[in-house]
């Protein structure tokens, strides 16, 4: 499958932010109810799910425990 990176933009923070997007969305759950789970923005999230950061570790438990998965569920099998 071909992904377009934006200029600018990390291969890796890309994909992620897809896939947390996607699998929010899989789960119904709103980028409010999310960023509010694990206590960050709204903006940071809808950041994350465009690409433009990349979470740290410690953020991504957060989000694959908020979501009900697992940490390695987050993570596209292209990683």
């Amino acid at each position: 499958m071909f992904i377009k990176i934006p200029k600018g933009r990390v291969y890796e923070a890309v994909i992620i932010g897809q896939q947390i997007r996607h699998t929010r969305r899989m789960k119904d759950m709103s980028q409010a109810t999310l960023a509010q789970k694990i206590n960050v923005t709204l903006g940071w999230i809808g950041r994350v799910e465009r690409g433009i950061h990349l979470p740290s570790l410690k953020l991504l438990f957060k989000i694959a425990k908020a979501l009900q998965v697992r940490t390695r569920d987050l993570f596209p099998p292209e990683l």
